[in-house]
């Protein structure tokens, strides 16, 4: 007797995504999307009262990120399956753990082999040991965060910023700074300038701060990327950058700088 399709839910904020997802599962005959979903709290209320068997959940939302809704599950929880843009640390530690996941843009092959492993865990009865050690992995990973020695794993390397219709990954290297509008960032890098949907205090934490100064109270330059710095009569400072830009920073700010014209 042929099992019947497992039932599937999609969650990402960026609709493009979730449509291209929602297709290509259409191309397999084990799987049934049953609901999609961009705003995660929904999800999550549908996914509590429905319990389909399996969740394909986007790593990085506004408002809760798909490790806070797998976090949030009750028993008994769904299959999960992360969807990244490619978060480098999550990843590891995912693998660690065998749970799956799927980079952007999504390769049809190795959604395929996800959907057959996913069969065979369901018919093997394994999902709820697996989940199990999937809350130990998000645990784990969020306390690392907060533990002192492990700036490497804190500060991001690479910001994915999603903008209507695509998902770019800008390398953090390459930016040379940064304004806020709102509860926007404008995002300077390689002579582009991105939309990021966060705010300076949030963007901060993601940020080295021995790299990324602040200069201004809506402006964040980095200093690898500073050529030039003119002192002004009011205290202020001019700072060049190689991109050509230039930016004036504010009195408030101007121990920093001065601290950091004294390391050079």
């Amino acid at each position: 007797m042929t099992a019947s399709p497992m039932t599937a839910v999609v969650v990402d904020d960026e609709p493009l995504a979730r449509r291209g997802l929602i297709h290509l599962l259409g191309n397999e005959p084990n799987i049934t999307v049953v609901a999609d979903f961009g705003q995660p709290a929904r999800a999550l209320e549908y996914i509590t009262a429905h319990q389909p068997d399996v969740v394909f959940l986007d790593i990085h939302m506004p408002g809760m990120s798909g490790l806070q809704l797998a976090q949030q599950l009750a028993t008994p929880q769904p299959s999960l399956v992360f969807v990244t843009a490619f978060d480098d640390y999550a990843v590891r530690a995912f693998e660690h753990y065998a749970v799956d996941y799927l980079l952007k843009p999504i390769d049809p092959r190795r959604l395929a082999a996800a959907v057959t492993a996913l069969r065979v865990r369901q018919d093997g009865l394994q999902v709820q040991a697996e989940n199990e050690r999937l809350k130990a992995a998000i645990a784990q990973l969020e306390r690392s965060k907060n533990v002192a020695g492990t700036k490497l794993a804190s500060f991001n390397e690479v910001l994915i910023i999603k903008e209507v219709g695509r998902t770019t990954r800008v390398a953090v290297s390459m930016i040379d700074w940064v304004d806020a509008a709102g509860d926007y960032m404008c995002v300077h890098a390689e002579g582009d300038t991105h939309i990021l949907r966060s705010t300076m205090a949030k963007l901060q934490q993601q940020l080295d701060p021995s790299v990324f100064l602040r200069v201004h109270r809506s402006a964040l330059v980095n200093v690898k990327r500073i050529r030039e710095i003119v002192v002004h009569a009011n205290g202020e400072y001019r700072l060049t950058l190689v991109s050509g830009d230039v930016l004036k920073s504010s009195r408030r700010y101007k121990k920093e700088i001065r601290a950091l014209m004294a390391s050079d």
